[in-house]
């Protein structure tokens, strides 16, 4: 340790460490550079030389603060404060002087105000210092201006040496200013490769969890089409009324099984597109059922995305209504409509509107068909809904059970 460079290694941070160096070197610069200017003042006039003695003062007062406490924020309020107050003490009680040099000292004060205490208390400051700066011309100037006399050549050095040494600590000061920003830019561009780096990794491993979702999802419709074709085929060794027991087990797999296909085709592993949903679901039954293309379906849907929790019930109240549509609401020759409405009631319900254009058998007479509707009335339930039927128009309010 010398006496311009002292020991900071008590401080962790960069901006302490440079804050404690850059008060101790003031402390040392205020020190030479006043005790110079106020030997050359005495030979010209005590009342000239008496601030440059009040601040050998406050450099030495600081100093030895800095020494004992290693504590550098109050020597700033100190040189702030102290600088604004001794600069204006001599602009209105020395009238002999010129004081070029008081309003640069003013400048240096709230430049060293700025990069010590802050931009809101250098405002403060700058504020104060326009008030005081706008007494002098009104109340001290004049005044000044009649006093003063030529300069001595000694007067003249003595100000054109405080004016170099302020010019010396301006440009100090400045340059320990670009050495802040220099940091502050060299940590920003070090955390922003950090954050790059950062998410990349995140990206990469997100990449990898999506193509494991998608292998997941994958594999589980691919084993719930396993489950379908095993029981197609053993539908086929049993009476015509069983297996039309195992279409419609069938059918309610195949509903949960469109919905891991459509999972594995997407990104979002969070909602399913309801519409696009339903399409494929109506194009599954028709074909599970062998039907030709004497159905038109009509489906509207004010709810773009719903997600997991809620589409496996709903997929599966729609799978029963579609399917008893389809085998039992039309004749084979007889061309017929499936109309579907989803519509969004707030954020956490929807309306599910359902119609055919066939004509309905007496739904307490046929056993499946009075499951189905229990069926319906249990997944309904599961979505804290409500259903209400007049004939083949169906109508539920459901909650959104993943909000």
């Amino acid at each position: 340790m010398n006496l311009f460079n002292p020991d900071t290694s008590f401080y962790s941070n960069y901006f302490d460490k440079a804050k404690y160096l850059l008060g101790w070197r003031i402390s040392i610069i205020f020190i030479v550079i006043f005790s110079i200017i106020s030997i050359i003042y005495s030979f010209t006039s005590f009342r000239a030389a008496f601030p440059a003695y009040l601040v050998v003062g406050i450099g030495v007062f600081c100093l030895s603060y800095l020494y004992k406490t290693k504590n550098y924020k109050p020597i700033f309020w100190v040189y702030s404060i102290s600088g604004f107050t001794i600069s204006h003490f001599a602009m209105n009680t020395v009238i002999e002087l010129t004081h070029y040099i008081d309003f640069l000292w003013v400048m240096i004060c709230i430049f060293l105000t700025f990069i010590s205490l802050g931009v809101k208390v250098g405002i403060v400051f700058t504020i104060i210092n326009a008030i005081l700066i706008y007494y002098f011309f009104w109340f001290t100037l004049n005044d000044h201006i009649v006093n003063l006399k030529p300069r001595t050549n000694s007067q003249l050095i003595g100000e054109y040496m405080e004016i170099l040494f302020s010019l010396f600590v301006l440009g100090y000061l400045i340059h320990q200013y670009f050495l802040f920003q220099q940091y502050s830019e060299k940590e920003l561009i070090a955390a922003n490769k950090e954050l790059e780096t950062q998410n990349q990794l995140i990206t990469a491993k997100n990449n990898e969890n999506i193509l494991l979702m998608k292998e997941v999802h994958h594999r589980v419709k691919n084993n719930l089409q396993i489950i379908i074709s095993l029981l197609r085929l053993q539908k086929g060794n049993l009476a015509p009324e069983i297996q039309q027991k195992f279409d419609e087990s069938i059918n309610r797999i195949m509903t949960m099984s469109l919905i891991h296909s459509k999972l594995y085709q997407s990104n979002d592993f969070s909602e399913i597109n309801i519409k696009s949903y339903i399409e494929d679901l109506i194009n599954e039954i028709l074909f599970s059922l062998s039907i030709d293309d004497n159905i038109n379906t009509n489906i509207v849907s004010n709810v773009d995305t719903i997600g997991l929790k809620t589409i496996v019930p709903l997929g599966l109240i729609l799978n029963e209504l579609l399917s008893n549509s389809f085998k039992h609401a039309f004749k084979e020759s007889e061309i017929g409509s499936v109309s579907i409405e989803i519509n969004k009631l707030n954020n956490h319900e929807f309306e599910l509107n359902y119609n055919d254009s066939g004509k309905w058998m007496d739904v307490t007479t046929e056993k499946r068909v009075k499951f189905g509707l229990e069926l319906i009335e249990t997944l309904t339930e599961q979505l804290d809904g409500t259903m209400s039927r007049v004939e083949s128009k169906y109508n539920f309010k459901l909650k959104n059970i993943d909000i």
